[in-house]
């Protein structure tokens, strides 16, 4: 393990702690009874924590800990299923860094501080994949239009939006506290994820680089955002597997725990398997990123791909294992399934990224022959 591995190692012990403390089944049922709001709470003790800051570099009053420290963070958050900004901040955060547009810098200390956090507007209104939204245009220097529902759009002060201009794809970053920009709030099965529609009429934004490179820029942020996204799934089917296992032992029928029935230990195993070859794809994409290596967006889509089937399994079997309690207000299964729904389908639907991981993969089999 190198250093920069344990340094962001360093970070699991303490955001281990601290959300063991806050995150009381109590506190996260609050957040599910009013749509539109999301971890306020959690998320200030974050910010004193520096978590928005883990993967910037220090020049812009970040850490410099690196996307492996916040793919840490994620696993935890997931294992709590506990609802922050962090990853759609972070992913933006990194995309205004490349992009190298000053005015678009600006805003990176309070993305850092945590003062801001911004979301990802990218998904398609079915939530089948990432794409510009029809109804999106970028005109004489104005955007107009409406968004799909967006996580944290009910709370961010800034939000990616790709659009067309002149047939082009342009990425803006567009401040949410403008009169040209209202907010929609919609409930959904997880209403922790200060979920909105972003509606536009004549509103100014900074574009991020050229519209030649816009679609690449695009599949690089969701990528991350994804890879991320997969450990915070990872950590969620994780802690759902627990939970099932510590049920299993502690249920009895016909004077036996119930663990000891085989068709809970086959579920349980599947669980197992499927959360092992997740964190084995969301790895390879991790240690692809750091390295260089050119194929890591595609990695990040089979973790996508593959963390999106653990956690929606495991959430919904372990359900199955605690029987009628597991669905009951009281109880904690829901909140894992709630929140492996929501993440399955924010940053597009898994067939979408299973087709964009087959594509990438044809393309470089191509490239090798050549």
């Amino acid at each position: 393990m190198s250093q920069h591995d344990d340094d962001a190692e360093l970070v699991r012990e303490p955001a281990r702690r601290y959300l063991d403390a806050a995150a009381s089944p109590e506190h996260l049922k609050e957040l599910l009874e009013q749509p539109g709001g999301f971890d306020s709470t959690i998320w200030a003790g974050a910010v004193e924590l520096g978590w928005p800051a883990a993967a910037l570099p220090e020049r812009h009053g970040g850490l410099e800990l690196g996307w492996r420290a916040l793919c840490v963070l994620a696993e935890e958050l997931g294992r709590k299923a506990v609802s922050l900004p962090l990853i759609g901040s972070a992913a933006v955060a990194q995309l205004l860094l490349d992009s190298g547009n000053e005015q678009a810098l600006r805003h990176l200390p309070a993305l850092a501080s945590g003062e801001q956090h911004a979301c990802l507007a990218l998904c398609q209104p079915d939530c089948s994949g990432l794409a510009v939204q029809p109804r999106m245009s970028w005109w004489n220097g104005k955007l107009s239009g409406r968004t799909a529902v967006t996580p944290f759009g009910a709370s961010a002060a800034f939000a990616l939006v790709p659009a067309r201009a002149d047939g082009a794809l342009v990425l803006l970053l567009v401040s949410l506290d403008q009169p040209g920009a209202m907010r929609q709030v919609a409930p959904s099965i997880d209403n922790s994820r200060a979920a909105a529609a972003l509606h536009f009429d004549g509103a100014s934004a900074i574009v991020l680089g050229d519209a030649a490179a816009a679609e690449a820029r695009l599949w690089q942020t969701a990528s991350l955002a994804a890879l991320a996204t997969a450990f915070e799934q990872v950590g969620g089917a994780q802690s759902s597997l627990e939970l099932a296992r510590d049920y299993a032992l502690e249920r009895k029928a016909f004077g036996q725990p119930i663990g000891r029935f085989q068709a809970i230990k086959s579920k349980l195993a599947d669980i197992y398997i499927r959360i092992e070859l997740a964190r084995g794809c969301a790895l390879d994409a991790l240690a692809a990123l750091e390295s260089g290596d050119e194929r890591w967006p595609s990695l990040a889509a089979a973790a996508r791909v593959a963390a999106i089937d653990a956690y929606d399994v495991a959430a919904r079997e372990t359900i199955q294992t605690h029987g009628a309690i597991g669905v009951t207000w009281e109880a904690m299964p829901h909140h894992h399934y709630r929140r492996a729904r929501a993440l399955a389908l924010e940053l597009g639907a898994g067939l979408a990224w299973r087709e964009r991981l087959l594509a990438t993969a044809v393309f470089e089999n191509l490239a090798n022959h050549e």
